[in-house]
C-alpha cells in the first residue's frame, strides 16, 4: 500500500483536516527522513504544523512512533520526544531554530515551514539573522505550493523577493520538485557545508487527488465525511 493511500485512510479514520497540505509535503518529508538527511540526533523544528499526517506516517514507518491514533492536527513537542519544537502558531520556528543552532553548532537543525510563513515579519528577521551570522548548521525546507486559505500566496503577498534576498543575504538557496525522488536525492546530496541551507520545495497542494487540486479552499479545513467519499478520493489517487 502506498503511503499516499495510507494518508487518505488515516485522515478519514482520525477525522483530520488539512489533508491537501499533508499531501503537499508528504513526498519530501518522507525522503528527508528515510534517506537519512535528518536523523533523531538532529534538532527537529516543525514550523508547518498543519498536515501533520505526513510526519506521523513517515515516523511510524521508521519505527519512531508506535501509536499514531491519538495524535491530532498539529505536531506538539510535549507529545513526541524527538520533536524539539512543534509550532501551534506560525512564524516562530526559525527564531527558535537560531537558539538551538547557536547553542549546539555541532548539530544540524532542520526547520520545515510554508511559503506563507515568509509573509511574517518574525520569519523575515530570523532569515536575515541566520544569513548574516552564517549559522550554517540550519537546514530550512519550504513547502512552496503557492496556496493559502485566502488564495494564491503570490497574489496575497508575493514571497519571491524574500527568497531572492536570501541569496544575497548569505544562504545557500536551492530548490527542486518536492514530489520527484531523483530530484530530492540530488538536492539533499549536494547541500552546502559552509552556509545555512534553504531548500525550496516546489509542490502541489493536494498532490495526486484532483478533487483537492480543483477546490483547494473547500478542502483546506474539510474532513473526509464518510466511506463513500473516501472511496472516491482513493479512486482519484495517482
Amino acid at each position: 500500500m502506498s503511503i499516499h493511500r495510507e494518508l487518505l485512510e488515516y485522515s478519514y479514520e482520525q477525522q483530520l483536516t488539512h489533508i491537501p497540505s499533508a499531501l503537499s509535503m508528504l513526498d519530501y518529508v518522507h525522503h528527508i527522513f528515510n534517506d537519512g538527511v535528518v536523523t533523531r540526533d538532529d534538532f527537529i523544528v516543525i514550523g508547518k504544523p498543519f498536515g501533520a499526517q505526513a510526519y506521523y506516517l513517515t515516523w511510524r514507518d521508521l519505527g519512531w512512533l508506535d501509536d499514531i491514533e491519538k495524535l491530532g492536527v498539529g505536531v506538539k513537542h510535549d507529545e513526541i520526544d524527538f520533536v524539539d519544537y512543534g509550532e501551534e502558531t506560525m512564524g516562530n520556528a526559525l527564531g527558535v531554530a537560531i537558539g538551538m543552532a547557536m547553542a549546539h553548532p555541532d548539530k544540524r537543525v532542520w526547520v520545515n515551514i510554508t511559503d506563507a510563513t515568509l509573509q511574517m515579519g518574525n520569519t523575515l528577521e530570523a532569515m536575515q539573522f541566520i544569513g548574516h551570522n552564517n549559522i550554517k548548521n540550519i537546514l530550512c525546507t519550504i513547502d512552496y505550493n503557492d496556496k493559502q486559505v485566502t488564495g494564491n500566496t503570490s497574489d496575497v503577498l508575493d514571497v519571491d523577493p524574500v527568497l531572492d534576498m536570501c541569496i544575497q543575504g548569505g544562504w545557500n538557496r536551492t530548490g527542486c520538485n518536492g514530489h520527484v525522488k531523483s530530484a530530492l536525492k540530488y538536492t539533499f546530496d549536494n547541500l552546502s557545508e559552509d552556509k545555512p541551507n534553504l531548500v525550496v520545495m516546489y509542490t502541489v497542494k493536494g498532490n495526486g487527488v484532483q478533487s483537492f487540486t480543483d477546490d483547494i479552499k473547500k478542502w483546506h479545513y474539510k474532513k473526509i465525511q464518510d466511506i463513500d467519499e473516501l472511496a472516491g478520493l482513493l479512486g482519484e489517487l495517482k
